[in-house]
């Protein structure tokens, strides 16, 4: 034991012989770059502060003058702010821009209907353009049901689930809101609005989009009418839907149906007739699900071209987003369009 503690005492003896080197001495100040708009102040801070005095210059006056530390922003431009003392100096970067005054915020939507499971960009542009009060940094997006939709920090609404929300975007004190409306289907060629100041012409070609299945079911492949009237409106989701060269539905079979979204503004009873031709047949309509007519007949006509309204039937529909199906049960029919007209 005795040895060992002799070897550990020369061996730190020995950790004693190292050369000694000089600090060399430096000034500094704390900050290496300003920005500021005229009229502001600042203060910056040299070190060290051993009771020693710094002398302070600036490049430019005109730019921004300086006194003890204390910057002031006198016009803009750029200049350096320089601290000196003992033959050292350091320089500070100084930008000086004039205030421009953010007023305003516009998006490029305040309404939005978008599917479940899609996404959708937001912009902003600030008015005025280049407003500098506000720094990049000092901006939100957030939604009031993230059930519904999302938005992240880039502007990125995403459809969640079905139903309405209000996304919010903030710059500064300024706040602008998005109305977002989620659904598994959006209505194609509308909105169709339901109003007592007029009669809605609904063309049945007009079904929302969303595909089969969800927006419609069509007991064949194909459209054995040959219209290109839905790809060429933007909807390549609807290939079996059989709608011919007047823009007309034919090639009806039972058990096919339609789904529209109706904004209602008025709610109340309307009275409701359908232009349609052939050997006639039935149908009935269900309303957010709910089976709300018996089976209503549509008449036997002339001819697959002899289009006729049939008797009116009135149905009472609640104000808002509202789906309808029209569900053809028995159909030999040809269907172009159908009127909803407000009645009490």
């Amino acid at each position: 034991m005795a040895t060992l503690f002799v070897a550990g005492v020369l061996t730190f003896a020995g950790c004693d012989n190292y050369d000694r080197t000089e600090v060399d001495y430096a000034i500094f100040v704390n900050r290496q770059s300003v920005t500021l708009f005229v009229g502001e102040q600042t203060q910056l801070v040299a070190s060290p502060d051993d009771g020693g005095t710094f002398s302070w210059y600036t490049d430019d006056p005109e730019v921004a003058t300086v006194e003890a530390g204390l910057i002031t922003a006198v016009g803009a431009g750029s200049t350096d702010i320089i601290a000196e003392r003992d033959g050292l100096s350091f320089r500070v970067e100084v930008t000086v821009q004039e205030k421009i005054v953010l007023t305003d915020i516009k998006l490029n939507a305040y309404d939005l209907a978008i599917t479940i499971g899609s996404t959708t960009e937001m912009t902003v542009e600030m008015v005025p353009i280049d407003a500098n009060d506000v720094p990049l940094s000092d901006f939100d997006w957030w939604s009031d049901d993230e059930s519904v939709a999302r938005v992240n920090h880039a502007g990125e609404i995403t459809g969640i689930g079905e139903g309405s929300t209000t996304i919010h975007y903030r710059k500064g004190t300024i706040v602008k809101d998005v109305s977002v409306y989620v659904s598994t289907t959006l209505p194609f060629n509308g909105p169709h609005i339901l109003s007592a100041a007029a009669p809605l012409e609904l063309w049945f070609r007009d079904f929302d989009m969303g595909g089969k299945n969800v927006a419609y079911y069509d007991n064949t492949s194909g459209n054995s009418g040959g219209s290109t009237y839905r790809s060429d409106g933007g909807d390549t989701n609807s290939p079996d839907v059989d709608i011919e060269g007047a823009g007309n539905l034919g090639y009806t079979a039972s058990g096919e149906w339609l789904l529209y979204t109706l904004e209602v503004e008025d709610a109340g009873t309307y009275s409701i007739q359908i232009s349609g031709a052939g050997n006639g047949g039935t149908f009935y309509l269900e309303l957010d699900g709910e089976k709300i007519t018996n089976d209503i007949n549509i008449k036997s006509t002339s001819g697959w071209g002899d289009y006729q309204m049939n008797e009116p039937f009135e149905v009472d529909f609640p104000e808002g987003k509202h789906k309808l199906k029209f569900y053809m049960s028995n159909a030999a029919y040809n269907i172009n369009y159908w009127t909803f007209t407000f009645v009490k």
